[in-house]
């Protein structure tokens, strides 16, 4: 992400800082070699703090964030991404092809939604829910039934219950389709307004 790249620009201007800070300290002063080192630590943070603030200040405005709102959307995202690899180990557990299609898109839909809020943090309001209740119901689910759909000798009522899990699992797909399309309706409405200025300006030639 952007927010990122701000350490990078601090750190650019930081670490030069540090070292002719340090250099010059060295030669300049007769003082502890500790003292030398701190005072290029200082040199770089005197440097580093204003210039990644700045730097991140101007993307989060930006993207319509408060700094609070950013770590509060970057540590559901660190949350997610667990889960979501947790949903990836599931695979170990599956035992037919139906079950891991199943799971597969999942899988596949829960990264996307991951993917594209990490990309544009303002967009995790408008699918907050899949990061509070959508992904642990498909996770705990899909721990539970490929856990049990192991174990042999089920009963009837215990296949019957495999079984209505499943369907529970498709309900769940459908969820976070309709997560995604939330998260990308924006886009596509945009796209619809670019083709119509497009068809306006076509028709104007």
């Amino acid at each position: 992400m952007r927010y990122y790249i701000s350490r990078i620009y601090g750190t650019l201007l930081g670490v030069p800082a540090a070292i002719v800070a340090w250099v010059t300290s060295l030669y300049a002063f007769d003082i502890s070699f500790i003292y030398d080192f701190g005072i290029g630590i200082a040199a770089f943070f005197a440097l580093y703090v204003p210039t990644q603030l700045l730097t991140s200040k101007q993307y989060l405005k930006e993207i319509g964030l408060t700094r609070r709102d950013f770590r509060f959307v970057r540590h559901q995202l660190g949350n997610a991404q667990m889960k979501i690899r947790k949903l990836l180990r599931s695979f170990i557990n599956v035992r037919s092809i139906k079950d891991f299609k199943q799971v597969n898109e999942i899988h596949r839909l829960a990264r996307t939604i991951y993917f594209t809020v990490k990309q544009q943090p303002q967009k995790f309001f408008i699918v907050d829910s899949f990061f509070y209740s959508h992904l642990d119901n498909a996770l705990n689910l899909i721990e539970s039934y490929t856990r049990l759909s192991r174990m042999p000798g089920k009963s009837k009522e215990e296949k019957q219950k495999l079984e209505q899990t499943r369907i529970t699992l498709d309900e769940v797909k459908r969820t976070l389709v309709a997560d995604l399309k939330r998260l990308n309706e924006d886009d596509y409405n945009r796209l619809d307004v670019e083709m119509e200025m497009n068809r306006i300006e076509q028709n104007r030639k």
